[in-house]
């Protein structure tokens, strides 16, 4: 039987595409690109904290100073979460609307809303936690609506493919024709992460750190779907779907209440897991700045990789588009191959080498500098130098090679 190999990782090399956000009409959104076979949780925990991000099993670092639209890691701590006014409202009109005491109007006003014909007895309380006021609708018989939310390990059903392919239609405006299923198991059920059972979790919320679907179902009618990965320090939110006969009721803005809600559960039990991750902050897009809007938020310096208030940031990024928040007021001079946080590719020493390991059968790997390849072919040498300045040395010996 063949040894399992914890992360098992592929080098894919640099991309540039067209960007999603701004949609300019030439490739300038750049990315250095490995494909992961298999990535322990506290391996793809040191990977987000060095700013890299999958999606299904590509894991990408983007070039922040090269690319159009710089993406900055974000990440919230939940354990000091302080809900907003306006996240209040949203929790609101969530729980009334499951209780049956708000209804959106008429089709011609659909965010209107009707009088209650009663009290609410789910309003947020302030003296209740987040996670209270998020459960008070949770399968409650007398209310008008049934709401079930049910966290599972990720994998594909029909009914899940069939709600991502009604929201990427609707809300994204994808052609029906090129939303497969393919790409949905490709980009939110596959996943590299080895699912790793953790005493110190809470059972009843998780058990486990890896990859997850948060499931919201209306009156048994599947509404809504997270993709959750759940690490050694942090809930990372991956993507969220619902179903357009919903939007009235703002699920986006409601999921990221819960998802920190789910956060504040986990470090109850676990005292390193109280970070809340939603991906990337792009300050010149609407769709993804509103996250800085959930408090107290901080981006990564894309240097040191070490955290700043995201106010701070703000105030930076409304001066220039590409910041090193470690050294604000500095120029930066980059030649076009180093992305910033890694290494120059002649800082790259053969020592380094000596500490990539490459699988040549399933129960050994050796050093790459014990292969023939490493000294006959340049190209292969050019491919490891490469991947050893962008992933690093302190991540290089945690991973092995195929």
């Amino acid at each position: 039987m063949g040894k399992h190999w914890t992360s098992l990782v592929s080098p894919v090399g640099r991309n540039n595409h067209e960007c999603g956000y701004c949609h300019s009409d030439n490739d300038t959104s750049y990315t250095y690109g490995l494909w992961t076979h298999s990535l322990a949780c506290a391996d793809y925990q040191a990977f987000i904290d060095r700013g890299w991000r999958r999606s299904g099993k590509y894991l990408y670092k983007p070039d922040l100073n090269k690319s159009c639209c710089p993406q900055y890691t974000i990440r919230l701590d939940a354990s000091k979460f302080k809900v907003s006014k306006s996240q209040r409202k949203v929790l609101s009109k969530f729980n009334r609307f499951i209780e049956g005491t708000w209804e959106p109007h008429a089709e011609d006003h659909p965010m209107k809303e009707r009088k209650p014909s009663h009290p609410s007895r789910v309003n947020p309380d302030s003296n209740k936690s987040l996670s209270e006021n998020i459960h008070i609708v949770e399968d409650k018989d007398g209310f008008k609506h049934k709401l079930q939310i049910v966290l599972e390990p990720s994998s594909y059903t029909d009914e899940k493919f069939e709600l991502f392919r009604a929201y990427q239609v609707h809300v994204h405006k994808d052609e029906y024709s090129e939303v497969s299923s393919k790409s949905f198991k490709r980009f939110l059920v596959d996943t590299p992460l080895q699912r790793e059972s953790v005493s110190g979790i809470d059972q009843s919320v998780a058990g486990a750190y890896g990859s997850f679907h948060q499931k919201y179902i209306l009156d048994g009618r599947l509404i809504a779907m997270a993709v959750l990965d759940i690490l050694p320090k942090c809930v990372s939110s991956v993507y969220f779907m619902y179903h357009p006969d919903y939007g009235f009721l703002g699920l986006g803005k409601y999921s990221a209440l819960r998802e920190i809600g789910l956060a504040q559960e986990l470090n109850q039990t676990s005292s390193d897991l109280h970070w809340y991750y939603m991906g990337y902050y792009i300050h010149s897009c609407p769709k993804m700045n509103y996250k800085g809007s959930y408090q107290p938020s901080d981006l990564l310096d894309p240097e040191t990789y070490k955290w700043y208030p995201i106010d701070d940031c703000k105030k930076w990024l409304d001066k220039k588009k590409f910041v090193c928040f470690s050294k604000p007021d500095e120029g930066y001079q980059y030649d076009d191959d180093r992305i910033p946080g890694t290494l120059d590719i002649n800082q790259v020493t053969p020592m380094d080498a000596t500490k990539v390991r490459v699988k040549i059968s399933d129960d050994e790997a050796v050093p790459v500098t014990a292969l023939v390849g490493w000294y006959s072919s340049e190209d292969f040498q050019a491919l490891i130098l490469e991947y050893i300045a962008i992933v690093g040395r302190d991540m290089i010996p945690r991973l092995v090679v195929t």
